[in-house]
């Protein structure tokens, strides 16, 4: 007998309801699954530790491997190695994916990486005129992806806060519409602002305390302890790296996280994705 959520669901209803086998959705989960697996497999061969984050992780403790309903995989790897990954990333380029950063798309102005997919793309639902849809067209690679966030410790939130603002503003006001203000705007805040607030980070921020860097869109706080070490966890019948204590970084992300959301708690992004092989 399966299992039941709280709401009376089992995995397999779930399943049936949002990612049946052939889906579009289930497609795109196991493309971006495979995409998850070659970003390990290059981390582990160049030394860099590169986990699971999220809403994957949650998904790992719950059901498995992806929420039923989800779209995306989110992977994280230390700051000081992030630029060593994508580094080699780009210098070693897959002939399926490319990695996505402002030196390899002119349109993209985040603080993190993506590893695009070549033989797909994101087709946004949004508003014509709407800031996300402008920039999500400005970028030049719109496949299915993996974000690839960098994270640390002696962070102050405040300043992660500020950062993330900025960030954000950036992209949504500039992206698409004013690209030499946005490219400017990237430069200053990528190679004068927040190395500054990394800095007084690393003076007066809290050396036991782990977020996303300065300028990520997120503002999570964790305690060093069950951040690192990396501990496996399983994803999809697959191994990866995870938080060193999944089961907290869940609780402290979600509260009771074995429960299931209501229906209208369930968020899917507004994408439609095309498969072109």
């Amino acid at each position: 007998m399966q299992k039941q959520f709280n709401t009376g669901e089992t995995q397999e209803s779930l399943r049936q309801e949002y990612n049946p086998d052939g889906s579009v959705l289930r497609r795109a989960q196991l493309r971006m699954l495979d995409m998850a697996i070659y970003l390990q497999e290059t981390a582990k061969k160049i030394g860099v530790s590169c986990r699971l984050d999220g809403g994957n992780v949650l998904g790992a403790m719950r059901h498995g491997g992806f929420i039923p309903w989800d779209d995306d995989i989110d992977m994280v790897v230390s700051q000081k190695e992030f630029k060593t990954f994508c580094d080699y990333l780009k210098a070693h380029p897959h002939p399926d994916y490319i990695l996505q950063d402002n030196s390899t798309d002119a349109g993209f102005y985040k603080e993190w990486a993506c590893l695009r997919d070549l033989r797909t793309e994101n087709r946004s639902h949004d508003d014509a005129d709407s800031e996300d849809r402008r920039m999500h067209e400005a970028q030049k690679y719109r496949g299915l992806h993996i974000d690839i966030f960098p994270y640390e410790g002696n962070m102050i939130p405040w300043l992660q806060h500020l950062a993330a603002k900025l960030s954000v503003n950036l992209n949504l006001k500039c992206a698409g519409k004013y690209p030499f203000i946005a490219q400017l705007g990237y430069d200053i805040l990528h190679y004068a602002v927040f190395p500054t607030f990394r800095i007084i980070g690393k003076l007066f921020g809290n050396p036991n305390l782990y977020m996303h860097s300065y300028g990520a869109w997120f503002y999570e706080q964790n305690p060093k302890s069950i951040m690192i070490p990396h501990k496996d966890i399983v994803f999809e019948g697959y191994t990866f790296e995870g938080p060193a204590d999944a089961e907290e970084l869940c609780r402290i992300a979600y509260g009771d996280f074995m429960k299931l959301p209501p229906r209208d708690k369930r968020d899917r992004h507004k994408i439609d994705v095309k498969f072109f092989d």
